[in-house]
C-alpha cells in the first residue's frame, strides 16, 4: 500500500517542480527585460565645457538635453539652441537626428554617439590608432573631421604630448605642446605653460577628443 501511494504521489511532484522552474524562468526573463528597458533610456543633460588655451572666462559649455519619454533632444551652446531632433538608442549607441531647423555648418544632421557610465562620445571625435594601457606611454593618434580637417595627437613616455592641427590647402600647421596625467581613462591636459585644456578620454583603447558628462 504504500509503495501505491508513493506512485500517486509522484505526478504532483513533477507538476509541483515544472512550476517552479516556470516561475524561475519567468522571473530571470522579467530581470533581464527590465535591465533591457534601463539600458534603452538615455535621459537628463549631458555637458562638455570647452577651454580656450586655459581661461575660464573665454571657454564655453555645450550641452546635449534628452527627453526619453518623448525620444527628442537639444544641443545647446552656452545659452543659444543650435540643433533639435529626434534620437534612437540600441544598446550602448545612441543615434542623434537633427530635424533641420537649424544649420551648424560642417557637422552632419545624423550623429552616432556611445554611452559609457555617465558619458556620451561622439563617434566622429574618436581618433584612430590605439592607446596602451600604461600611465605613460607612446602613441600617436590622427582624427579627420567632415570638412578635411586633420588633427594628429602624439604622446610620448615623459609625459609630454604635441597636438598638431594639419594646414590645409597648403597653411602652415598650428602646433600645441604640453604634458599629460592619466587618471584610468582620463587624460588630463596642459599647455606649456601650465594652462590647463579639456581632457581626453580613453574609448576602448582609443583616444576620444570629445565627451559628454551627464549633470
Amino acid at each position: 500500500m504504500r509503495k501505491k501511494e508513493q506512485k500517486r504521489l509522484l505526478p504532483v511532484e513533477y507538476v509541483i517542480a515544472a512550476i517552479l522552474v516556470l516561475v524561475i524562468v519567468a522571473g530571470v526573463w522579467m530581470a533581464m527585460r527590465a535591465d533591457a528597458g534601463k539600458r534603452k533610456r538615455v535621459e537628463g543633460t549631458y555637458s562638455c565645457e570647452y577651454l580656450v588655451n586655459g581661461k575660464k572666462e573665454q571657454s564655453v559649455v555645450v550641452y546635449y538635453k534628452f527627453d526619453a519619454d518623448q525620444g527628442t533632444y537639444e544641443e545647446v551652446w552656452g545659452e543659444r539652441s543650435l540643433m533639435t531632433g529626434s534620437y534612437t538608442i540600441e544598446g550602448d549607441i545612441v543615434t542623434l537626428v537633427s530635424d533641420g531647423k537649424e544649420e551648424i555648418g560642417a557637422e552632419s544632421e545624423t550623429m552616432t554617439c556611445y554611452l559609457e557610465g555617465d558619458l556620451l562620445i561622439p563617434h566622429n571625435y574618436i581618433y584612430e590608432g590605439t592607446v596602451p594601457e600604461e600611465d605613460v606611454f607612446d602613441a600617436q593618434c590622427t582624427m579627420t573631421d567632415s570638412a578635411g580637417q586633420e588633427y594628429v595627437a602624439e604622446f610620448s613616455k615623459d609625459g609630454g604630448y604635441t597636438y598638431t592641427i594639419r594646414g590645409m590647402a597648403g597653411g602652415d600647421d598650428s602646433v600645441l605642446k604640453g604634458t599629460y596625467e592619466r587618471e584610468g581613462n582620463f587624460l588630463h591636459r596642459k599647455n606649456d605653460d601650465g594652462a590647463p585644456l579639456t581632457d581626453f578620454y580613453i574609448y576602448q583603447g582609443k583616444l576620444a577628443g570629445i565627451f559628454y558628462t551627464k549633470e
